[in-house]
């Protein structure tokens, strides 16, 4: 405890133990890949060590402690292991459950030691640290699907503590996830809490309004490549009568993340690696010591768009560069044009065929219904082939139909753009 602050809990949320990260044979790197199918697991080992040696008022945990049904018990046994290790340090564990670890979800179940309290699903509870002077607001998820608004029903705040809500939930307006528990920030304020920790959204997001806080916390460890940048947990203090001070805390044991480089000034080949080679080494070290797993994007105006459309070429160049940081690029992509007077389409014609990608990207099983269709355009005839074998698709190791339709459409747009069709 610090200052005028008189609590501090620990608030964490999607854990996820044991999620199937799925690709990772494209990564081209069996080492990284068995190490990253562990990365669950070793950052919820990370965040039980760094709670014992925080000594917070509580851990919090805002629901998918699991990324679904167990395989076996060792998930469980897993978890209950760091319950127990926090019991034995005297931390009280306050959690609900969200959509991936629901009663209707879970089907095997261990006993939790006694500092862990599950607040129920059936409607909302309220568990009291009386010494810590905290209540604990919440209600965890029945069945996979909860649509309803849960956090309306919330109590009101109990007189002379400080107030904690946990939620699973979207918040309404927040794009890409499932709508689950939709609510609005007037619903969250309107309670009157100190402080709602949030689960759902695995990136981290703060709101304020006057002395109150909810934040997701995000996940505790990236699992693919859209779930980039730092992840771990938020290590929140409260008191009655100052603004709640939040402070974010590095928990995962490798990061995904997405380099973008401009390579308009290249004015050839070497100038261009070396461009790409600083702004790799840049990210490794932001990243610090954790493996580090990019998509690279190059983007830009550059007489060399033509070339750099050869991404068998690019990968060849940048892969073992890369690899010198312990840096693994999981995906390349260029989408560097060329200057007005080097593009080999007219402009209407260039907008013709973005407007085809664009459908294309939007609904990639549409090549197997126009699979002749494409190759009717000379200028793209060759791609097509590309990506076909025999009048079907070439979905061959771990490339899925939607990385080959991507990869064939950036080498076509760079074409267009300044390469050679």
């Amino acid at each position: 405890m610090t200052g005028a602050f008189d609590v501090r809990v620990v608030h964490a949320a999607d854990i996820h133990l044991d999620s199937p990260l799925r690709g990772l044979g494209r990564l081209g790197d069996e080492e990284l890949a068995s190490r990253l199918r562990l990365a669950t697991r070793e950052a919820f080992g990370n965040l039980v060590r760094y709670v014992i040696e925080a000594e917070p008022d509580a851990l919090v945990i805002a629901g998918d402690i699991y990324d679904g049904d167990w395989r076996d018990y060792s998930t469980g046994v897993h978890f209950v292991a760091g319950m127990r290790d926090l019991e034995e340090a005297g931390i009280p564990v306050v959690m609900i459950r969200g959509n991936h670890d629901a009663e209707s979800v879970i089907s095997r179940s261990l006993t939790l030691p006694p500092n862990v309290v599950e607040l129920g699903t059936a409607e909302p509870q309220t568990h009291v640290l009386e010494d810590a002077g905290i209540a604990f607001h919440g209600q965890g998820f029945a069945t996979r699907s909860v649509t309803s608004n849960l956090a309306a029903s919330y109590p009101q705040p109990l007189g002379g503590m400080v107030n904690v809500g946990l939620l699973h939930t979207s918040i309404q307006g927040y794009e890409g996830h499932d709508p689950y528990a939709p609510c609005s920030e007037t619903d969250l304020f309107g309670r009157g809490y100190d402080y709602f920790a949030l689960g759902h959204i695995h990136q981290r997001q703060v709101g304020r309004r006057q002395r109150s806080a909810w934040a997701f916390s995000g996940n505790l460890q990236g699992r693919n490549p859209r779930e980039t940048g730092p992840k771990g947990v938020l290590d929140v203090r409260l008191s009655l009568d100052e603004e709640p001070v939040l402070e974010f805390v590095e928990l995962d044991v490798a990061r995904w993340e997405s380099v973008v480089v401009d390579v308009s000034d290249a004015v050839d080949d070497s100038e261009l690696l070396r461009t790409v080679d600083a702004a790799i080494g840049r990210r490794r070290e932001e990243c610090g010591s954790r493996p580090v797993v990019a998509r690279l994007e190059l983007t830009g105006t550059n007489p060399l768009a033509g070339r750099l459309a050869d991404t068998e070429w690019l990968g060849a160049e940048l892969r073992p560069r890369a690899s010198r940081y312990e840096v693994v690029l999981e995906r390349i992509r260029s989408r560097v044009v060329a200057p007005d007077e080097g593009r080999h389409l007219a402009e209407s014609q260039r907008v013709v065929l973005e407007r085809l990608i664009g459908d294309l990207r939007a609904d990639p099983r549409s090549l197997e219904r126009n699979v002749e269709f494409w190759r009717d355009l000379t200028s793209v005839t060759s791609e097509v082939n590309r990506w076909t074998r025999d009048g079907g698709l070439d979905l061959s190791a771990d490339a899925t139909l939607g990385d080959l339709v991507e990869r064939a459409c950036d080498r076509l747009l760079a074409r267009a753009n300044g390469g050679r069709l």
